[in-house]
């Protein structure tokens, strides 16, 4: 008898769900599009084994875009120890920030089909931008990979390797006039003035730009400092300690340039070292005073290119986490999240939540992997995951999947 009930109820919830299907299937175009560019990550991948339809829809350029400007911003980090984390990326996105103070996050895992060496110890991220990626290769052999780890598409750009360069940097950006990715590379040759090359995908060839006057290896740590159509890095001096000068590549004009900056504050000295980052879509510096001072500040440019609008925003205690194994004592922001709260990565290892209302600092779930005796780290980043291809954006290149 119970069977026979379970049986009928078991067909009733199928039937509801094929006549769900069915209505959200004849939706007009226009409203499914709207509806699928509001959905997380996941929810779009599902959606795409649904029908022919809805995977043409969401496989649209059109569509990657629209989704592109609503996608929450994740976390994408590039494991650089153990060995085998160097493969994969891993993108963890921010389900539900609690009152409590804990975050829910879903993780998802990109790794072999990005078809990176098995054994590659010298893998590193560059930086991210419109949701693709760029990584840099520099082992046994100089390459850069630009690809979108969400669709699994990669393509791959030869580095020259003539004039015995050394210093080799490189920034990833896009020019929304002629809608084209490209790479900045700087570089010196027996130790002259720095050099600059960019590489338009698409072309299959580097483009010298002449001298340059500062190199991107300066910057220091940084992956997250693309804002208006320009890479930014903060230079330093021969002493290690900042110059108080924010560099920029406009990649519209494939042209270097300076943000209006201050003397940091901080009320110490003297600053040694600034991180530039990128929050709520206005560029931000992270400064760090100089002999162990108890605490760092976060300053914000409201409006670009003012120089009179930097903000401080935070002032924060620094307090350390024991037990992580931390590469380097300090933090850096990524994502700021509702009700004052802000995702900030601490010592390459640790992605920490701070409460700006408690001022106080918690421990999230995203932290490096340890592999026996081996303590690792990684590259972290705010990240936009999207379903633009490189199909629609690298015309001319050999894409690879």
């Amino acid at each position: 008898m119970r069977d026979s009930m379970d049986r009928r109820k078991g067909k009733k919830i199928r039937a509801c769900e094929e006549e769900a299907k069915r209505l959200l299937t004849d939706l007009p175009t226009g409203v499914v599009i709207e509806i699928l560019s509001w959905l997380p990550l996941k929810s779009v991948f599902n959606c795409r084994c649904v029908c022919k339809t809805w995977l043409q829809i969401i496989s649209d350029p059109h569509f990657a875009k629209l989704h592109l400007s609503r996608s929450a911003i994740s976390i994408l980090i590039h494991g650089r120890d153990p060995l085998v984390e160097r493969r994969y990326l891993r993108l963890y996105q921010i389900v539900k920030a609690l009152d409590s103070g804990f975050i829910r996050i879903e993780e998802m895992v990109f790794g072999p089909r990005l078809n990176l060496p098995e054994y590659s110890p010298m893998i590193s991220l560059v930086n991210s931008c419109n949701g693709l990626v760029c990584l840099h290769e520099f082992y046994e052999r100089d390459l850069l990979y630009v690809c979108n780890p969400v669709l699994g598409e990669f393509i791959t750009i030869k580095v020259p390797e003539e004039d015995n360069r050394d210093g080799i940097a490189f920034c990833f950006g896009f020019s929304a006039k002629t809608n084209q990715y490209k790479v900045l590379q700087t570089f010196c040759v027996n130790g002259e003035e720095p050099k600059a090359e960019v590489y338009t995908i698409g072309t299959g060839s580097w483009r010298s730009l002449g001298n340059a006057p500062i190199s991107i290896v300066d910057q220091g740590w940084c992956f997250d400092a693309y804002l208006h159509g320009a890479f930014h890095w903060v230079t330093y001096s021969d002493d290690g300690n900042s110059k108080d000068q924010i560099v920029c590549f406009d990649f519209e004009k494939d042209m270097f340039g300076e943000v209006p900056f201050f003397r940091f504050p901080c009320g110490r000295a003297r600053v040694t070292t600034l991180k530039l980052g990128v929050i709520e879509d206005c560029l931000s510096v992270c400064g760090y005073p100089d002999h162990g001072s108890n605490h760092f500040e976060i300053w914000v440019m409201k409006d670009y290119g003012v120089k009179e609008s930097w903000t401080m925003q935070f002032r924060i205690k620094h307090e350390g986490f024991h037990g992580y194994g931390a590469f380097c004592d300090w933090f850096y922001p990524l994502i700021l999240l509702k009700n004052g709260r802000m995702l900030m990565s601490y010592g390459d290892d640790l992605v920490v939540c701070y409460n700006n209302k408690k001022k106080r600092s918690r421990a999230t779930e995203i932290f490096c992997t340890v592999d026996g005796d081996s303590i690792g780290s990684f590259d972290t980043v705010a990240y936009t995951p999207c379903f633009i291809s490189l199909k629609d954006v690298a015309k001319g290149e050999q894409i690879s999947r």
